[in-house]
């Protein structure tokens, strides 16, 4: 079901580099880790602040997979009934379902659900019916 993953954020002029790389990498189960590479974009900010754009893509099915049972087991059991009771706010409806975890709390290895603006984005992309929100629900234990 689980075809690919991508995990996304922005690192501020401000922020330190390694750390942020860090809290992306807290995601990713370290048996993985050696097979995933983070790309860095240069870019500007809204503002022409200087920022750096951190982007880990996986398309190999068995690691994406691996990635989010990873995160699930991380993410707090309220937030996982959270996606549950709010499953509109973070599926789409027919092939992607979309997290936002805070970057403060992954670089700690406690990642918490996050609709603040200083996020890893996460990306799931899924094989299936559409609407198959069971399914969905099953990613994270919660059918």
């Amino acid at each position: 079901m689980i075809t690919g993953i991508s995990l996304s954020t922005i690192a501020h002029a401000t922020e330190d580099l390694s750390k942020v790389n860090s809290a992306v990498l807290n995601l990713v189960p370290e048996s993985v880790r050696s097979a995933c590479q983070i790309n860095a974009a240069d870019a500007k900010g809204h503002h022409g602040n200087p920022i750096t754009v951190l982007t880990l893509e996986v398309l190999d099915k068995d690691r994406a997979k691996e990635i989010v049972g990873y995160i699930v087991r991380l993410l707090p059991v309220g937030d996982r009934i959270r996606i549950r009771d709010q499953i509109d706010l973070y599926y789409d409806g027919r092939s992607t379902l979309f997290l936002r975890v805070d970057k403060q709390t992954s670089l700690l290895r406690a990642p918490r659900l996050s609709f603040s603006d200083d996020v890893i984005r996460i990306k799931i992309r899924l094989m299936g019916r559409k609407g198959d929100v069971v399914s969905v629900l099953k990613i994270f234990d919660l059918s």
